[in-house]
């Protein structure tokens, strides 16, 4: 079994939790989708954090173009 990784669960929220909505690009909202709730509680981290990074890796992806 692999091992949980933070970088792993930003990059799987990016690409498959809401990543073709139209505030993809929105921190906020990207923070507080439930999959970002869990991780934040499982690595102990805020969920704003989780939001910036997930919006961050779309925008590496070309998901987004820019964070809102």
């Amino acid at each position: 079994m692999k091992r949980a990784s933070y970088r792993d669960a930003i990059d799987w929220i990016a690409q498959n939790d809401s990543a073709g909505d139209d505030d993809a690009g929105d921190p906020e909202v990207a923070g507080h989708l439930v999959s970002s709730v869990l991780i934040a509680d499982i690595f102990d981290v805020s969920t704003e954090r989780v939001g910036r990074d997930v919006v961050r890796k779309r925008v590496q992806l070309g998901i987004v173009t820019r964070a809102r």
